[in-house]
């Protein structure tokens, strides 16, 4: 059976989506490109970076089928694939937003700083199981304030709540049971390695203390030892060394072993869970001491999006009867409800992620601000939003040259640029000095609607010079009816995300460090 006998079913079944369904298929396996790729993120980042990744694709197809068949449109989609460069570079892009696999190694970190407890409850279980081993251990307490025995000590209390998740059978303990069977491997032979350097290095240590009449906590007598010239001095201080280097040895093993099941603890903690805060209260059960989730970029840019979205409808049926739209109106009102939303989208989570990670989209030491990245995500935004625009001024106006028409509506790309520029101004750190958090948002919410109005004057005098096909929908308005039905409401919507969004974007984005770059071990990262 031959691919198109293949595809033409699919075609009848899922009404014209058959075809969609097989490149999104294709691309849904290039995007995972380490070994379970899903538990490096959140489950909202990676459905994000995901969509992302296949938007421009589905955008292709739907337009490809005007020109070719759906088999040779498939065909031309899938083999898109081996153009250089470009198809990795927007797959690592769009991975860089889905944070994988930074969000899995950055709360690896975090649970490499953080103080560790054992639970109570898990005393007893973890007693049993080293004494098994001939670790026998009174009093755990005073265990945890040496290096080697505390380090022990938290492996074997992760190892067993991974046992303990392995056991309810979850999935991502299912998917990598490879993994875990490797880290339980080693953990098995350091438990028996540990038990035998220490009870070694405490022999040689006694023997030692025996020989030169030595106190055992007489430390300073012991050291000097070393001192002495006599064969069976320097007899006991190899012995030493050799019992010394037995120890950082252990240690080095211990904490390669440790930095592994820190990072497969988090991407089992992610991959169970929907946000990073109740994945951390998970790692928190175990007996880790977390600091407070920082704001994430998720709440906000579905805020936004929602009131966006919720604004333009409102618009669009309170001025039905006054203004008209021009080309095709289903076209024009889809546009307004997409186009309007994705701009505050896309430059809200550039801003975002710029300011996080890169230290250029911040104050420098002398707290001067990063002129060129504000002026410059703006052009990022517009370039990313140009295809779009695009798409919608071939559907809105298809009785119209196309090229003409794009040429056209280029200053369109002033309101992405725009609010890029304002949105990268405001969530500086410095912004407004120190007033009080009602000043701050009101001028936020002040620049933000003053910057949209002045946009859209500077529209309407280009509209003048060189006419653009969106702007007839002013024809025929008067001049209290173009206030009231657009200067009005554009101030308003830009105040009402400017004093409600821009101070909790601000707050988010001033809580991550510049980036640096971490690697994850090859037998995790599964490359």
């Amino acid at each position: 059976m031959s691919l198109d006998t293949f595809v033409e079913p699919l075609n009848a079944i899922f009404d014209s989506f058959g075809g969609p369904l097989l490149v999104v298929l294709f691309y849904w396996f290039r995007f995972h490109t380490l070994k379970g790729t899903r538990s490096f993120t959140t489950r909202p980042l990676f459905a994000f970076g995901l969509a992302a990744f296949i938007a421009p694709i589905l955008f292709a197809y739907w337009l490809l089928p005007q020109k070719l068949s759906p088999l040779a449109t498939i065909w031309l989609l899938i083999f898109a694939w081996i153009v250089p460069f470009v198809p990795r570079w927007w797959r690592g892009f769009c991975q860089e937003l889905a944070g994988i696999p930074v969000s899995a190694l950055s709360l690896r970190d975090a649970l490499a700083a953080s103080p560790f407890q054992v639970r109570p409850d898990d005393m007893p279980i973890l007693q049993r199981k080293l004494s098994r081993i001939g670790y026998q251990i009174d009093d755990f307490r005073a265990v945890q304030s040496t290096a080697i025995q505390s380090r022990f000590l938290k492996i074997s209390a992760l190892m067993l709540h991974l046992d303990r998740c392995a056991e309810k059978r979850e999935s991502f303990m299912e998917r990598s049971a490879d993994l875990h069977a490797e880290l339980q491997s080693v953990y098995d032979a350091l438990c028996f390695r540990t038990v035998r350097v220490l009870k070694s290095s405490g022999e040689i240590y006694g023997a030692i203390m025996e020989d030169s009449e030595v106190e055992p906590n007489d430390w300073q007598a012991l050291d000097s030892l070393s001192t002495r010239h006599s064969t069976v001095s320097q007899l006991q201080l190899a012995a030493q060394t050799a019992a010394g280097c037995m120890l950082e040895d252990l240690r080095k093993d211990m904490d390669s072993l440790l930095n592994n099941l820190l990072l497969f603890a988090a991407r089992a903690a992610l991959a169970g869970e929907w946000t990073l805060g109740r994945s951390k209260r998970r790692l928190a059960a175990i007996g880790f001491t977390l600091a407070p989730t920082s704001p994430g970029i998720l709440k906000p840019v579905a805020i936004v999006a929602a009131f966006a979205c919720g604004w333009c409808l409102l618009w669009l049926l309170a001025s039905w009867t006054i203004v008209h739209l021009p080309g095709d109106q289903s076209a024009g009102v889809l546009r307004t409800l997409v186009t309007t939303p994705l701009q505050f989208i896309v430059n809200f989570w550039l801003v975002y992620h710029f300011k996080r990670h890169y230290a250029f989209a911040n104050e420098n030491i002398f707290g001067r601000l990063p002129v060129g990245f504000i002026l410059s995500v703006g052009l990022v935004s517009a370039l990313i939003f140009f295809p779009v625009q695009a798409t919608f001024d071939f559907y809105q106006f298809p009785d119209r040259p196309f090229g003409e028409v794009v040429l056209h509506e280029l200053p369109l790309l002033i309101f992405p640029w725009g609010i890029g520029a304002m949105t990268a101004l405001l969530v500086q750190d410095s912004t407004w000095g120190r007033r009080s958090r009602q000043t701050r948002q009101l001028r936020d919410g002040l620049v933000f609607g003053g910057g949209m109005t002045v946009m859209l004057w500077m529209l309407l005098a280009i509209h003048q010079v060189v006419p653009m096909p969106v702007m007839e929908i002013v024809h025929g308005v008067t001049g209290w009816m173009f206030m009231l039905s657009f200067v009005l409401p554009t101030f308003l919507f830009g105040f009402i995300i400017g004093y409600a969004m821009i101070g909790y974007l601000r707050e988010a984005a001033a809580r991550c460090p510049v980036k640096r770059p971490v690697l994850a071990t090859p037998v995790l990262a599964g490359v």
